[in-house]
């Protein structure tokens, strides 16, 4: 297992983030309180799967949980995509955390470093996307092109200069690399031949939107699901229907394994294309990793995922120089990373799990959600505080009653 401490002072932050190059990991707990958990959906997927019940059965029990899934992690994104007022407090939190993190980079001196900063993300959420738009921060997500924008790995890890108007000075500005090792709800796999596929960016969400409508004619035919209990693949087979699948089932499920995203199961991959892309960008968040003196930042991500654990493990192992810190978001998570990530993988003591502080007498439990992270950790390492006018972030959220007023 790792180091845990209960904080970490601005100077030694200061330190690391001067002289590293710089990756967050973000999963699925970040903007939990927007989307939600999943919890066991891809163990209950992969039992599934894996039953003997008739693959009728199956394809019903599959298309039940896919809905689920849908319903609590794709659909909510047409509200962020519109900037709803339901979204502002995730599209919030996450504006001041990229804005705290370009300042950074906008200040730091080393001129070795690129002033650039990795997110590598297992969500397929487009908060990212539309909090950067509204801080008008460079970043790249892999696609090129404006008017049907194309997914191509080597738009990653673009300098970008500017030049002024006047007297011809340049000046290099900070980039974000935006990478979505689960795709997104905003990639469309089209199909341009035979043999190639490709992923391009869906700007209006119309595949979600579609996939929404196919989903409201299949409901009937679906098993629901409780949102507040563990999914039990057992009890989901044992209350499916015998039979043909429905027809409306069926476009359902076509339309569902258009989007371009990898699934939550054992199975992941719809497509070539998706498989294809998954293990490139695995191996350049393995690459980042292997780095001379970076840091990787860890939030909202509960290492289940075996495939990237085993990334930042042996990255710990063999890069003496790599910095692994996690923020865990409460202190009882503690001892399930200290499971996933046993003291013998971890030799050079490298990987440092930051607690949130000890309740005061009378107080709920502390969590280190991504505003605490920003105001606690790396607000600090900005020389000059921001002035209390500049704390709020205009998005120009939409309220759903009053189309483009401000909030």
């Amino acid at each position: 297992m790792g180091t845990s401490v209960d904080g970490i002072s601005p100077d030694r932050l200061r330190i690391i983030v001067q002289d590293s190059h710089l990756n967050f990991l973000i999963g699925a707990g970040t903007p939990s309180a927007f989307f939600g958990l999943l919890g066991n959906v891809e163990d209950t997927l992969t039992e599934v799967a894996e039953s003997n019940a008739d693959d009728d059965v199956k394809a019903v029990v599959r298309a039940s949980i896919q809905a689920y899934f849908f319903d609590s992690v794709l659909m909510p994104n047409v509200k962020v995509v519109n900037r709803h007022a339901d979204a502002e407090e995730v599209l919030t939190s996450y504006a001041r955390f990229l804005r705290t993190i370009n300042r950074i980079l906008l200040k730091r001196h080393s001129s070795i470093l690129a002033k650039q900063a990795n997110v590598f993300t297992t969500n397929v959420d487009m908060v990212f996307e539309v909090a950067f738009e509204q801080m008008a921060i460079d970043f790249s997500d892999g696609f090129s092109g404006k008017i049907r924008p194309r997914f191509d790995l080597g738009d990653f890890n673009t300098i970008r200069l500017r030049m002024a108007s006047r007297f011809e000075q340049r000046s290099e500005v900070p980039v974000f690399n935006l990478v979505k090792i689960h795709g997104s709800a905003g990639w469309l796999q089209e199909k341009r031949s035979a043999e190639k596929t490709e992923i391009v960016f869906d700007h209006g969400l119309s595949l979600v939107v579609e996939t929404q409508t196919a989903l409201d004619s299949a409901r009937g035919d679906l098993i629901a699901i409780d949102d507040s209990k563990e999914v039990d693949a057992a009890a989901l087979i044992a209350r499916a229907s015998s039979g043909a699948v429905p027809p409306t089932v069926t476009a359902f499920t076509e339309a569902y394994e258009k989007l371009g995203i990898v699934n939550p199961d054992k199975q992941k991959f719809a497509t070539t294309v998706l498989h294809e892309t998954y293990y490139e960008l695995i191996r350049r968040f393995a690459n980042e990793l292997e780095k001379e003196n970076s840091v990787l930042f860890v939030h909202g991500f509960s290492f289940r995922d075996e495939h990237l654990r085993d990334v930042v493990v042996r990255a710990a192992r063999s890069n003496p120089t790599l910095q692994v810190i996690v923020f865990s978001y409460s202190r009882g998570d503690l001892a399930d990373y200290q499971k996933l990530i046993p003291e013998t993988d971890v030799k050079n003591s490298n990987v440092l799990f930051l607690l949130p502080p000890e309740p005061e007498d009378g107080e709920d439990e502390r969590v280190a959600k991504l505003d605490v992270v920003t105001t606690d950790y790396f607000a600090p390492i900005v020389a000059d505080k921001f002035p209390v006018p500049d704390q709020r972030i205009e998005l120009d959220i939409r309220l759903a009653s009053e189309e483009g007023t401000r909030v």
